[in-house]
């Protein structure tokens, strides 16, 4: 377990703080994620690689699996424990953090659906066996009413949407393991798209995810045109996204 490591909890607090006072609620992102999981939280012994320019080159100390898992069930189970202390505190034990995404954009792009193979994690797991671990500590640390998710984006395009349905299945199927299972309750789609796609890909995209069983969040979107003066055309595409998320959208708990 990283002992000598701290998280720095201030930027959160402050958050939560003025979610608070404006009556908001917040998202949690993003527990595991490729991009912005500093290198050496991989390494042996936290080497202190970023005062080399060429830091990105010397991670080749990597800790094993059995490290790996210790150190992602303590970030995820201080992170949680620490919203659900400050909920607790200071908030009558209401949620602020409703959902988490728990872990972001594991596909790859142009790769047949697969996993991102230039990442940290998958150079030490080799597998999906990190995402299937992320949430089974999230599962365990989280409160059960707060909803886990699975988020990616060009989760419409046939080849990548696939490869999200199987990992999806993957996670699904650890949901009854007796020792440490899974949780996930929706898929988050950032719908990040062009005014080319038709509300109709978005639509089969949707019904893939709901068909396992799973609420659908439209985490981040926007339509882009690279032609100037579109906003009739542009305007009309994100009537018919909407008019697909109403005709989909839950209406009961």
């Amino acid at each position: 377990v990283p002992v000598q490591s701290k998280l720095n909890f201030d930027p959160l607090d402050k958050t939560m703080q003025i979610c608070k006072e404006n009556g908001l609620k917040m998202r949690g992102h993003v527990l595991a994620w490729h991009a912005q999981t500093p290198d050496n939280f991989f390494a042996e012994n936290y080497v202190a690689v970023y005062d080399d320019p060429d830091y990105k080159n010397i991670i080749t100390n990597r800790v094993s699996k059995e490290v790996m898992n210790a150190r992602m069930e303590w970030y995820i189970k201080t992170v949680l424990e620490h919203v659900t202390e400050w909920e607790n505190k200071n908030n009558d034990g209401k949620h602020i953090v409703w959902a988490w995404d728990v872990v972001n954009e594991a596909i790859a792009d142009g790769n047949g659906g697969g996993l991102r193979t230039e990442s940290n994690w998958y150079k030490i797991y080799g597998s999906n066996e990190f995402i299937i671990n992320a949430f089974r500590y999230a599962n365990k640390y989280a409160p059960k009413d707060v909803i886990l998710c699975y988020n990616d984006y060009n989760e419409y395009e046939t080849a990548k949407m696939n490869g999200i349905c199987n990992l999806l299945d993957a996670i699904i199927a650890k949901e009854n393991d007796t020792t440490l299972p899974t949780r996930i309750d929706a898929m988050g789609m950032q719908a990040h798209a062009s005014v080319n796609i038709p509300a109709s890909t978005i639509e089969t995209a949707i019904k893939k995810y709901i068909a396992k069983g799973l609420d659908i969040h439209v985490t981040e979107l926007d339509i882009a045109t690279e032609v100037e003066n579109n906003q009739t055309t542009l305007a009309k595409r994100y009537k018919e996204y909407y008019n697909v998320y109403l005709k989909y959208r839950k209406t009961s708990a």
